[in-house]
């Protein structure tokens, strides 16, 4: 696993933006933020927002609860434009547009967060003309209005335009800033903190929707059935159950037939029993599509198992997940099998590269470093307009 300059570069950008996003908060009077989000689960989206609530950011939403925004949202019927510091939406379902029409909140800072999947789509606005195709359009107040909707549906964007656009599978060239998903509180409380030692799986690949994860569930299997990583403890499967609900929304949760996607707030305990196993999980991208950001790499970083990931096929310049540790990426699946066992030729300086990677996400990946680099990109965007 050779350190190119790319990968190098990439541990010196990480740590420059965490060190200059230190004190953006200062950068904001109000501490407090509008948020006009979707009715559906948006993993980057509620990294963000925890992150803000934890630098003492309140959050507000309108009418109701949002499934982003619930473990912290304040509810108001009458919000003033001049006490928020930006009004905050997201994408897929159920953003409601016209209030800011209603509200007068045009005039605001505007800030859009993109975290759906790219499905070769170059913009936001191809994104909901896709969504218009599958979701129904203009439905009644009613619907809007209720906590848990029957159906997924859109309301027309009008005039709405962000001033500035966060996107997780960001494309090159497209004017958004990238966003990682980054690690939520809840993985973090599911450390069983196991030590090196107590671990019992050196390599975990977890298969799930993708090509990639299944090209690399193939290669794994082929791999350890010769020399090359005979004897290492491989853990390749599936796993699901032993589901954990949290306690505020499991009635949502149980309610919810798919529609807003509660379901994702609850966890598989055997899921994290084995990446808390574990030493090491691959993690090699998820299509051929441009996106590569899930919430495996950091569901793993949160208990303390390093990943060995894929380079991204994203452009993650300005905030790089393979600056965690250059040494723990691998270009494509023909090189998996030779970095592996490179990686665990010798195990005390596998522990020592693999412990200062989980140091290091969990530093620069931390709700609070997420959020606190997404406010340091608003001012200076916000600076420069």
């Amino acid at each position: 696993m050779h350190k190119d300059d790319y990968q190098k570069n990439s541990e010196l950008i990480l740590d420059s933006q965490y060190q200059r996003s230190l004190r953006s908060t200062d950068k904001f009077e109000h501490k407090r933020v509008l948020f006009i989000g979707s009715e559906s689960y948006d993993a980057p989206t509620i990294t963000l927002i925890q992150g803000l609530s934890s630098l003492g950011f309140e959050i507000h939403t309108i009418r109701k609860q949002n499934i982003n925004s619930f473990f912290v949202a304040k509810v108001i019927t009458e919000p003033d434009p001049q006490s928020y510091d930006f009004v905050l939406s997201n994408l897929h379902w159920g953003t409601r547009w016209s209030l800011y029409s209603e509200y007068g909140l045009h005039a605001c800072l505007k800030v859009l967060v993109d975290g759906d999947d790219n499905h070769r789509e170059h913009n936001w606005q191809q994104k909901i003309e896709r969504y218009k195709r599958r979701y129904v359009c203009a439905p009644p107040d009613e619907i809007k209005d209720m906590q848990l909707a029957p159906y997924r549906w859109l309301e027309d964007c009008g005039n709405y335009k962000p001033d500035i656009v966060f996107e997780c599978q960001k494309m090159n060239g497209n004017g958004t800033i990238y966003l990682p998903f980054g690690i939520h509180q809840e993985y973090l409380d599911l450390d069983e903190r196991l030590n090196w030692k107590e671990r019992d799986i050196d390599i975990a690949h977890i298969p799930g929707p993708g090509i990639w994860r299944k090209i690399t569930k193939v290669v794994l299997r082929a791999g350890s059935a010769t020399s090359l990583l005979k004897q290492y403890r491989i853990f390749n499967e599936p796993v699901y159950g032993d589901i954990l609900t949290p306690q505020p929304i499991s009635d949502y949760i149980s309610r919810d037939a798919n529609v807003h996607s509660y379901h994702r707030w609850s966890v598989s305990l055997n899921y994290f029993r084995v990446l808390n196993r574990s030493r090491l999980l691959v993690y090699p991208n998820i299509s051929r599509f441009p996106f590569w950001d899930s919430k495996r790499p950091w569901e793993a970083y949160a208990v303390g198992c390093a990943v060995l990931m894929k380079r991204p096929c994203i452009d993650t310049s300005r905030y790089p997940p393979e600056g965690i540790e250059s040494t723990l990426v691998y270009k494509d699946e023909r090189h998996l099998l030779g970095a592996l066992k490179q990686l665990f030729r010798d195990e005390e300086k596998c522990r020592v590269i693999c412990e200062r990677a989980v140091a290091r996400a969990r530093k620069y990946f931390s709700a609070r470093a997420i959020a606190r680099y997404f406010l340091m990109q608003v001012y200076e965007q916000y600076q420069a307009s």
